[in-house]
């Protein structure tokens, strides 16, 4: 992809980088004393346009909901400014945020979760709105759900994948099939690009499809799921973490046993920090953190640099996804009253 294509849309994913939250800004926030607080903070930043007319009385969820749209228009924006030949790679990276969503739904669903916690877990992606998906969580059953599904690649997945969870009464099947079918088509997508924009898109969506299959290695162990059944689970797509050394990692005796095969080559310092950081709580939701940090991570990398190459682009989509995700749970933090340590515990940063 040459320079002079990517030099209109480099410029104005530079200027929105810049914007994005810094850690000076993040541990302001963490210490306002309240929600109205912190919104003053932040009308100090790139979101003093979404923020300005909130008051005291302003309700949590009202807040939450205008960060959530935040995310969709800034997609639409780039979308629409981003070269022709990306176009279609974008589609799929939008999928890639559209499935959090309907994974969430489909959790929340099967556990017959409450109406306002599927909108407070929710970040709307068009054209997947925030009534579409109420709409789409007030459905009878997950068969009629999947049928509701506006895209007909996610209406078949989905609904392929419903038939399997009604078999195993297994969530992680439903996961795993939306996993594959998005994680499948953006990887070959992501070599089917030329020169510098294959290596750094490679890169991070690899990045991601090693912490699945990392997560469900670890996961096989914490829910003594069947070796089998864990294995099947696995992306077949891989990356840096071969597919071999994920089975093996199912195969260990012992939690500790399948980090030791996880902490080796180029993840080994990354997996022994999240084994310690484990060790102290006992809880499945640190990995789950670790390893959202780590694609955090190589996004910010991504964005170092050679400008040119749509890396950058999934990048700063990617960071923006994360402080969407950090703000909304901060807002609810400062609104239920928490402590800030336990809020920072709950943030990608």
């Amino acid at each position: 992809m040459s320079v002079a294509r990517y030099s209109y849309i480099n410029a104005k994913i530079r200027a929105r980088n810049s914007e994005l939250l810094s850690n000076e800004q993040w541990n302001a926030l963490l210490g306002a004393r309240d929600m109205f607080a912190a919104l003053r903070i932040l009308d100090g930043t790139g979101y003093a346009d979404l923020v300005r007319e909130f008051d005291a009385d302003t309700s949590s969820m009202e807040i939450e909901r205008t960060l959530q749209g935040d995310f969709s228009t800034v997609f639409q924006e780039i979308t629409r400014d981003a070269p022709e030949a990306v176009q279609s790679m974008l589609i799929w990276v939008q999928r890639k945020y559209q499935k959090e969503n309907l994974k969430t739904l489909l959790r929340l669903h099967a556990g017959e979760a409450d109406r306002n916690m599927a909108e407070r877990l929710l970040i709307p992606i068009e054209p997947f709105t925030i009534e579409l998906l109420l709409t789409l969580y007030d459905s009878a059953d997950l068969h009629q759900l999947a049928k509701n599904i506006p895209d007909d690649f996610f209406k078949g997945v989905v609904g392929e994948a419903v038939k399997a969870y009604e078999e195993t009464k297994d969530l992680m099947v439903l996961e795993h099939a939306i996993d594959t079918a998005v994680y499948e088509n953006l990887f070959s997508k992501a070599q089917s690009l030329g020169g510098t924009d294959r290596m750094h898109t490679e890169r991070l969506i690899g990045v991601e499809i090693d912490m699945i299959n990392m997560l469900t290695a670890l996961r096989s162990h914490l829910l003594q799921l069947d070796k089998t059944t864990a294995k099947d689970l696995l992306l077949r797509k891989e990356f840096q973490l071969k597919r071999q050394v994920a089975e093996q990692a199912i195969d260990a005796r012992t939690l500790e046993d399948a980090v030791d095969h996880l902490a080796v080559g180029h993840y080994a310092k990354f997996v022994k920090n999240a084994w310690e950081a484990y060790q102290l709580r006992e809880s499945l939701r640190v990995f789950e953190h670790a390893f959202q940090s780590q694609i955090l991570q190589a996004s910010q990398e991504a964005m170092l640099g050679d400008p040119f190459h749509f890396g950058v682009i999934l990048g700063y989509l990617n960071r923006k996804w994360f402080e969407i995700m950090n703000l909304k749970a901060l807002m609810h933090g400062k609104s239920e009253k928490l402590d800030p340590n336990v809020i920072r515990r709950t943030l990608i940063l």
